[in-house]
């Protein structure tokens, strides 16, 4: 089995560095979008990080506003690449600079073998949550000057599909699932419609998810550890203080970390990820953010 990477970055390249070190292997796919925002001093340092690694691309860069549909277009330019021109794969992950594995990579192999033709993505009726999430779509939005602005003009629902599904943003794919989101018409009236909507990423897929011939293939864990405050919209920086909880995880992948406020967790992680006597690393029990919002 082979799997392939969206990976989004922005900042801290040393930090992504220990992040391509820890999953990088010879026979997957990793697409990079690195915000066109970044200074060209930046950017040389990020792709320099491709260097010996012929399987890492850096997709052509979209100035990304946080809430906005810069950011799906920018995975859609890194999910379209890998379909399109690197074969054989066989589950996408999308990740950012901030995330880190948990598990080593012939563990995921394993647990997405297990399952075949499975699509973990969390996918939320939009009816069953509150309010303010169906307020997302019900005025016309506009990204101007990196700011998201919502416009006082009703914002109409899209003709061939429905918007009305949920979830986070991350997700493990299927090459035939996202072969489909390549080829079907149906994905450019996604891209047209959602470009107006506020926080797009958390439901373009999902529609399309559902409205795809795989919505009965979907297993709502998308194998993510994320630890959300209550009312913050952000995601908790892991330390040390949460190595307990990470350890009794199956997730893949945890978010979010950073090295200058503590590197020493991604240090032990890195360790045992490196050490096939020492079982690796997660996190578990994380309640879906729509339930705390």
């Amino acid at each position: 089995m082979r799997l392939a990477y969206v990976i989004t970055v922005f900042k801290q390249p040393e930090q992504v560095a220990r992040l391509l070190d820890a999953i990088w292997h010879p026979d997957d796919a990793f697409a990079l979008h690195l915000d066109a925002k970044a200074s060209p001093d930046l950017r040389m340092r990020f792709e320099a990080l491709a260097q010996g690694r012929p399987n890492v691309t850096f997709v052509d860069p979209v100035r990304v506003c946080w809430g906005g549909f810069s950011l799906c277009e920018a995975e859609w330019r890194c999910l379209h690449h890998l379909v399109t021109r690197h074969p054989g794969w066989d589950y996408l992950m999308n990740i950012t600079g901030q995330d880190f594995p948990l598990r080593p990579r012939r563990d995921i192999i394993a647990d997405l073998a297990s399952r075949p033709g499975t699509n973990y993505m969390q996918v939320l009726d939009v009816a069953a949550l509150p309010r303010h999430f169906r307020q997302r779509s019900a005025w016309y939005c506009l990204e101007a000057r990196d700011r998201l602005l919502r416009l006082p003009i009703p914002y109409l629902p899209p003709r061939r599909f429905r918007n009305r599904w949920f979830g986070s943003g991350w997700h493990v794919l299927t090459r035939d699932f996202c072969e489909w989101l390549v080829a079907t018409p149906l994905m450019d009236e996604c891209r047209r419609y959602f470009r107006h909507v506020k926080h797009p990423h958390e439901a373009w897929l999902q529609a399309m998810m559902m409205a795809s011939p795989f919505r009965d293939t979907v297993d709502q864990d998308n194998r993510r550890a994320i630890v959300w405050t209550h009312g913050s919209g952000n995601p908790n920086i892991l330390t040390i203080a949460d190595l307990p909880a990470l350890e009794r995880s199956d997730a893949f992948f945890a978010r979010k970390f950073d090295e200058s406020v503590d590197a020493q967790v991604l240090s032990i992680i890195e360790a045992r990820l490196a050490d096939p006597g020492i079982s690796a690393p997660g996190i578990t029990g994380v309640a879906p953010r729509a339930a705390r919002a």
